[in-house]
């Protein structure tokens, strides 16, 4: 979620709320329909790696997720926007990348990695729906428990570290990001339509 930039007469805000709409549809779209396919079909093999699911595809989902807060990082109007979007972009780049390079490895060697990804996403995720005051505090705030419960479940290997269940948390995360950014993108239509005293 992005940090929210008021014009110097506090009329507007920065950000479209159609676009994060938008964008925060697409991502939970992808996140479900991958989420869903890990569950369906635990045995399929991306880039010739067996044992993995979906878990390469979630990865490149990240990586793309990464490099546009990057992106987003270098075209920031002020320092904190900046410092947020790339220390964000940064660690979804690195992560979505080592899940992508691990492809000949085993599965289970990235599970603490993702474990602890999925543990500090779900916090900043918490730490922002109350920080901001985001619409829907109760399902967002849900999203941000369910990554954390994902997270110390892979920790645990419980039910399994299997390769479906790391694409399943890792794919659930990605589906939760996009409701995240479609509640961010209502919050700053609320902002919009505020009237100024």
């Amino acid at each position: 979620m992005r940090h929210i930039e008021n014009s110097p007469q506090g009329k507007n805000i920065a950000l479209s709320w159609k676009r994060l709409l938008i964008q925060g549809v697409i991502i939970m779209l992808i996140g479900l329909t991958m989420s869903l396919s890990s569950l369906l079909k635990t045995d399929t093999i991306i880039m010739s790696a067996r044992g993995f699911s979906l878990l390469p595809v979630g990865g490149m989902v990240i990586f793309i997720l990464g490099l546009q807060e990057c992106l987003e990082a270098f075209f920031a109007k002020d320092s904190r926007e900046f410092h947020q979007n790339l220390q964000v972009g940064i660690l979804d780049t690195v992560v979505g990348g080592l899940i992508i390079f691990s492809v000949s490895d085993e599965p289970q060697r990235l599970s603490l990695m993702l474990a602890a990804f999925l543990i500090t996403r779900g916090a900043v995720r918490l730490a922002l729906v109350q920080a901001l005051r985001l619409p829907h505090v109760v399902s967002t705030s849900l999203c941000g428990i369910v990554s954390i419960i994902a997270g110390i479940l892979i920790c645990f290997e419980w039910p399994t570290n299997e390769g479906w269940f790391l694409s399943l948390c890792l794919n659930l995360e990605i589906t939760f990001r996009g409701w995240a950014i479609m509640m961010f993108g209502l919050w700053v239509k609320k902002k919009n339509n505020k009237p100024i005293a």
